[in-house]
């Protein structure tokens, strides 16, 4: 009988050997092959048209040839050009050739140096052409005067490494930083030097910007700003610039007086309502209104020796009794009531107490100790913590020089952000005991006005910002531990050779032009 499925028709056994193969197709999974060791070489520039160090030319467009195919990364982060122009330069990759056009009109007698950083990279490792720099001018010699220097930060003393240095004519004024662009930029090194190379024989009024947002424009209130009180000139050998960066202070709203005031246990029934109307609703809830800030779930040395037992309030307050608010600590089986002083705010109430070591504290809330704005008790409570040991904290002893000894010079000890003590320098010895372990700074500051705080400087007032001496290293602390430190005069950095300060690759450094023509020729 014949079968119309038969296999042996064939035209049926070869579209059953179709269907077969796209099964097959289908079902397997499609990986790409695997490669060798990858190929981190960097690319090659073969060749740039025009030349490099072209003179009398407006240059247009600009072609760079690899032997990579090359790909355009990150360029609004990496492209600089002095002097800036109008419209930024734009940059595409065809290929193995980059092409740079330049649309901005240049005018005559300017030499130009572009830089596109680390922003040219081959396309299949993002292996970058590092730091490319192409210079060229528009007449007939090149402008060969530098100004070098170092930016550091003022309030700590240490190098700023995130700054631009900015140029501007020293025709325009101070506004100019927050109106537009500068002549010239150049960011700092990561030791907080830099180098503007290539520059016009005249005078400029220079001034460093974190500049945060890369818009080469100081946003005041969001930045830090540096400048120096004169104009500056370039030079074939420039002395080095120092001068400090720091953030204004900007008054934007007024401040509020501070409402808190000192209690003592002989004061009762303190009203504490009338300070102004505060939001709790974004405030933690607690069923009782108020949370103690001590560890209270075991005998463990967990509280700290150098800080106030803190309550939280949850609730408005209406009236504080302080005389039922009761503090002790056990002493060898005796209850010994303890010395202290309440300190209440609208958020907090703050019992400060001189703390005995290794001790076990009860704090008794009695009925009837607080109301809140709708009149209601807030309920009493026990709470039982044990204090630190001294042996759990470490010491500082800081030795002055005898230079530093003035009532107008200020010891700031710090930990993190956090200032430990800040106060003037009186005695050769400092002892500063109880520290909890970590890593702690020092700075002096030259506190002219003798108000006890470093004071940032003014802009345009022309105001510079109070020095700041800092030590370094570093001083590790552990728990038991008595540091002995002496603070001596820091040695002044070092001016660094040119390539040193220069944030741009060494190759610029060997890449110099015809030899420059004098520019009192110009």
């Amino acid at each position: 009988m014949h079968s119309f499925l038969s296999l042996r028709s064939g035209p049926v056994r070869t579209l059953f050997y179709i269907l077969f193969l796209f099964l097959v197709q289908g079902c397997a999974n499609i990986v790409p092959p695997e490669g060798g060791k990858k190929d981190e070489t960097p690319p090659v520039l073969l060749r740039i048209d025009p030349p490099d160090s072209s003179q009398n030319t407006r240059i247009t467009k600009l072609e760079l040839y690899f032997n990579k195919y090359m790909e355009v990364r990150e360029l609004e982060k990496h492209l600089q050009m002095s002097p800036f122009l109008n419209i930024n330069p734009s940059v595409i990759s065809y290929g193995k050739r980059i092409e740079i056009k330049i649309a901005d009109t240049l005018p005559p007698n300017t030499t130009y140096r572009l830089s596109l950083g680390n922003a040219l990279v081959d396309n299949r490792e993002a292996t970058p052409y590092k730091n490319f720099v192409y210079i060229f001018s528009t007449g007939d010699y090149f402008d060969s005067l530098q100004l070098r220097g170092r930016v550091f930060d003022a309030a700590t003393g240490a190098p700023d490494t995130a700054s631009v240095v900015m140029l501007y004519p020293a025709t325009e004024s101070d506004s100019a930083l927050l109106r537009h662009k500068p002549q010239y930029a150049v960011k700092v090194n990561n030791r907080g030097y830099f180098a503007l190379k290539y520059l016009p024989q005249k005078p400029f009024r220079i001034y460093a910007v974190q500049d945060l947002n890369s818009n080469y424009i100081y946003d005041m209130g969001q930045e830090k700003v540096g400048f120096l009180g004169e104009t500056v000139v370039p030079a074939m050998q420039p002395d080095s610039l120092v001068f400090p960066i720091f953030k204004e202070f900007v008054d934007t709203t007024a401040l509020a007086h501070s409402t808190d005031s000192v209690r003592t246990r002989d004061s009762v029934h303190t009203p504490v309502a009338g300070r102004g109307a505060r939001d709790f609703s974004s405030r933690k809830k607690s069923k009782i209104g108020y949370e103690v800030l001590a560890d209270t779930s075991s005998r463990l040395r967990t509280f700290e020796l150098t800080q106030p037992l803190t309550i939280e309030l949850y609730k408005e307050l209406s009236k504080l009794d302080t005389g039922k608010v009761y503090l002790s600590y056990d002493n060898g089986g005796i209850e010994v009531e303890a010395v202290q002083q309440l300190r209440a705010s609208d958020t907090s109430i703050r019992i400060h107490t001189q703390w005995q070591p290794d001790k076990v504290y009860t704090l008794r809330l009695v009925k009837g100790w607080a109301k809140d704005t709708a009149g209601a008790e807030l309920p009493p409570g026990k709470y039982i913590f044990r204090t630190k040991q001294e042996e759990d904290y470490g010491t500082i002893r800081v030795h002055m020089d005898r230079q530093y000894l003035s009532d107008s010079l200020v010891l700031v000890v710090y930990k993190g952000a956090d200032s430990i003590y800040q106060k003037p320098v009186k005695d050769s010895v400092i002892t500063l005991s109880l520290l909890q372990p970590g890593a702690y700074g020092m700075r002096i500051i030259v506190d002219a006005n003798k108000n006890g705080k470093w004071d940032e400087g003014v802009l345009f007032k022309k105001i510079q910002p109070e020095k700041v001496i800092p030590y370094t290293p570093e001083i590790s602390l552990k728990a038991g531990w008595e540091s002995d430190i002496d603070f001596l005069a820091p040695v002044p950095p070092k001016t660094e050779e040119p390539e040193a300060a220069d944030p741009e690759h060494k190759e610029e450094a060997d890449k110099q032009p015809d030899k420059p023509k004098d520019p009192e020729q110009k």
